[in-house]
């Protein structure tokens, strides 16, 4: 592999194969074991790797784990359709389904507190969706300045404090709740 205005990379090739393995593993030993036990031996063992291969690859347990819990999401959102509600359901059913899984469950309080850069993750996590929000908050009806992050932080804090304190969030009526609210913080009074 050669890289523009660069020597040429000496040794092998890296398998993505390597990596997808690692990813999987890890995803399977949160939900298992915990982000706590979730070692980068145990990774490297449970994915069929050395540690040299996992380090190749990523300094800390925390990156793989960011990056398995959130490097593989959806880079598309859906087309604002012009009803508010629909498009605040919409984002709460996404959010709900990112971080409703058990591995995020287990794994997010733990990666939060290893991570040493929390803004840069916060921003990479919504940075495919900024041109949606958006799109959303720009409709008719909602009051204007309505900040994207506040309105993340409601969205997001209020899902995960659900989940962190073992409370169901696949209820369709705690979906509708949410919702509701959030449309009422949004719109002109």
């Amino acid at each position: 592999m050669v890289k523009p205005d660069s020597a040429p990379v000496k040794g092998r090739p890296r398998d993505p194969a390597v990596e997808a393995r690692v990813l999987e593993a890890t995803l399977e030993l949160l939900a298992e074991v915990g982000y706590q036990q979730a070692s980068i031996d145990a990774i490297a063992r449970r994915a069929g790797v050395s540690r040299p291969a996992v380090y190749r690859r990523w300094r800390s347990k925390a990156d793989i784990v960011a990056q398995a819990l959130f490097g593989q999401s959806e880079r598309t959102a859906p087309r604002v359709s012009g009803d508010l509600r629909r498009d605040l359901r919409a984002w709460v059913d996404a959010v709900v389904a990112r971080f409703g899984r058990p591995e995020v469950v287990q794994a997010f309080l733990g990666l939060m507190a290893d991570l040493p850069d929390k803004r840069r993750f916060g921003l990479e996590l919504v940075r495919p969706r900024r041109a949606h929000l958006a799109g959303t908050l720009a409709q008719p009806g909602v009051r204007p300045g309505v900040d994207q992050q506040v309105f993340l932080e409601m969205l997001v804090g209020a899902v995960f404090l659900r989940v962190a304190t073992g409370r169901d969030v696949s209820d369709p009526a705690y979906a509708d709740e949410l919702t509701e609210l959030l449309y009422h913080a949004v719109v002109g009074t």
